[in-house]
């Protein structure tokens, strides 16, 4: 299978809502996880060219990047793991636990950082934020709610 990660957006929402259970929300959460921090990334990186004057934030802005390059992959991880729990595999279902807790830790950080990132835009930039602190904060809601499904199950 094709990785989220290569494949147009347009696909990526056709396979989430298609009738097959994997990818389902999950994927849908690492994908907000991605634009959150695409959209932090623009707000620090257009501060960084035609802003200088509101500080250096290239050191968030390359923590930024670290996280964002994690994000996708988590929706391909997600959707086979689920697929597999789904399917019956026993050690699938233990790891789709542990890579919820580590999803959420993500997002969680992600959080963290755009927070960072709100005190040292350019004020115009403040819609961006505002998009990467709801999208990120989506993400982290259906990873919590995921973790607590997977979890009881």
């Amino acid at each position: 299978m094709e990785s989220m990660s290569d494949q147009p957006l347009e696909q990526v929402l056709r396979a989430i809502a298609s009738r097959e259970p994997a990818p389902g929300a999950g994927a849908a959460a690492a994908v907000a996880l991605a634009l959150g921090l695409a959209c932090a990334r623009k707000a620090t990186g257009i501060t960084l060219k035609h802003h200088p004057e509101h500080g250096r934030p290239d050191e968030l802005d390359a923590r930024l990047a670290d996280l964002a390059e994690q994000a996708m992959p988590l929706a391909d991880r997600d959707a086979q793991l689920f697929a597999a729990s789904l399917a019956g595999d026993e050690d699938a279902a233990r790891d789709l636990t542990a890579f919820g807790r580590g999803a959420l830790a993500l997002a969680e950080e992600a959080r963290e950082e755009i927070a960072r990132a709100a005190a040292a835009v350019h004020p115009m930039l403040r819609g961006d934020i505002v998009a990467a602190q709801a999208l990120v904060d989506a993400a982290a809601t259906i990873f919590r709610a995921n973790l607590r499904e997977n979890a009881s199950d």
